[in-house]
């Protein structure tokens, strides 16, 4: 494949006609720089998995010192107290309703049992509804409360006159590397980004070759001398540039507006970004090969990037967490490697030679996605 003076003269040719499409459509501009903005704020707010000021509300019919210094230790942010409700009724109706989260039910005999050194029950209710939630909120329960029971044997010792003895013969100390504040934001939001470019450049480029096949203005090109690889060339080379413009918007959001900081360096982003979306705009080619319409195009590109892009790269389920097939899945798509450049960037301060193995695989996946548009794609109907 040489690139001669006139395949550069055939590929500007192609990339100015599908510039005046862009701008001379609405639509396509809408599509190119507004709809991917809007996606990213939306999914950027709405999606979280922080388990925090849950509603909250306890019955205490022990009414003790030891009861009340219980139920101050929920205090936190974790859960946000409504009031004290006085039944059980009471609590399933609010548990119902949605109104409460989780309840901590505290026996009649609570200080007794403990004074007397027996067990002391306590029932903490929880909103099983959402599973992940749930499980979370009892984490946050037997911790509070794991701490509550560490603090009465140090006070049992201390009150017994063998203060010197040691309530814990080992305790752990644990220290959260390259995300300190365990904000899922931090980790979440910018990886909104590898889906946004993974979705919106493989539409607008399925869209613009299935949009010549539908208006008929293909034939055009079937009538000139120009080769497969420079009218692709040329189709994809507008939204290289949509996508850069897009890239660049969403860090600056990322940065300024979700107030998320990048440990990393810029530039170190860049190469996995720019393969990264390469990759997407030949997705978007080998789909228009081999559709004909511009609704069959979006509907199919849509099915083969937005699904994965949620289920198999990463964003919600760790594809560590993954089994079988659906791991198999995870590794077929690019996404899950433009993960790691960015949690690297962002997270790890890595610097360009650390995310060399990851630029290399997504290159791959270039080569052999734009190989077989190429191979695909034919210069006349039939």
């Amino acid at each position: 494949m040489k690139i001669g003076s006139e395949s550069i003269k055939r590929i500007k040719a192609v990339a100015s006609k599908e510039v005046k499409e862009v701008v001379r459509v609405r639509l396509f501009l809408l599509l190119a720089f507004v709809v991917p903005f809007i996606m990213f704020i939306v999914f950027g707010y709405g999606i979280s998995l922080d388990i925090e000021h849950m509603p909250f509300a306890y019955i205490d019919y022990d009414r003790s010192q030891l009861s009340a210094q219980l139920v101050d230790k929920f205090r936190n942010r974790y859960f946000d107290f409504t009031e004290e409700i006085l039944s059980p009724q009471e609590a399933d109706r609010l548990l119902t309703t949605g109104k409460l989260r989780a309840v901590l039910v505290i026996p009649p005999d609570f200080s007794r049992n403990i004074y007397k050194n027996r067990n002391a029950d306590v029932q903490f209710l929880i909103d099983g509804g959402y599973p992940y939630r749930a499980l979370t909120m009892k984490g946050y329960g037997q911790a509070i409360i794991g701490a509550f029971n560490r603090e009465l044997l140090a006070d049992k010792l201390g009150q017994s006159g063998y203060p010197q003895l040691i309530t814990q013969p080992i305790k752990i100390e644990t220290r959260y590397f390259f995300n300190e504040s365990l904000k899922s934001s931090y980790a979440l939001v910018p990886s909104l980004i590898a889906i946004i470019l993974l979705m919106n450049p493989a539409v607008l480029t399925a869209l613009a070759v299935s949009r010549e096949k539908e208006f008929g203005t293909i034939y055009n090109i079937y009538s000139t001398p120009i080769r497969k690889w420079e009218f692709l060339t040329g189709k994809i080379l507008p939204y290289l540039v949509i996508s850069a413009m897009n890239f660049t918007v969403l860090v600056i959001t990322v940065k300024f507006l979700f107030q998320i900081p990048m440990k990393g360096h810029f530039i170190y982003l860049l190469p996995g970004a720019m393969v990264y979306v390469l990759i997407n705009v030949s997705i978007g080619l080998l789909v228009s090969s081999v559709t004909k319409t511009m609704v069959s195009a979006q509907i199919v590109t849509i099915i083969i990037t937005v699904i994965p892009a949620f289920l198999y790269s990463g964003l919600l389920i760790p594809v560590s967490n993954l089994e079988g097939e659906a791991r198999v899945m995870a590794y077929l798509y690019p996404t899950i490697h433009f993960m790691k450049i960015i949690h690297g960037v962002y997270l790890k301060n890595l610097n360009f030679v650390a995310l060399l193995p990851q630029v290399f695989l997504l290159l791959i996946y270039f080569f052999v996605l734009f190989s077989l548009s190429i191979l695909v794609f034919r210069k006349r109907e039939g």
